[in-house]
């Protein structure tokens, strides 16, 4: 069994309460819980989708992979 913090404990207890935060132009939706801010989707069907931790720590990174490469191939004048 994982270890609960005390600003998730409600959410072990009761469930998460999802408020939407963002919908996507394909019919999809990104829910936010609004104690531990645990991100959920929606397909076009309705169904959950939950986002794990590692998704968005790998998407994190490759962001800023991303833009220490488009630093180091910028060309510099001078």
């Amino acid at each position: 069994m994982k270890p609960t913090s005390n600003k998730a404990l409600p959410c072990a207890v009761f469930g998460h309460n999802y408020v939407k935060s963002k919908t996507n132009s394909d019919h999809t939706a990104e829910l936010t819980c609004c104690h531990c801010n645990h991100i959920a989707t929606t397909d076009i069907e309705g169904n959950f989708r939950d986002e794990t931790l590692t998704n968005t720590h790998l998407q994190t990174t490759l962001r800023k992979l991303y833009h220490l490469k488009l630093r180091a191939y910028k060309p510099s004048f001078g």
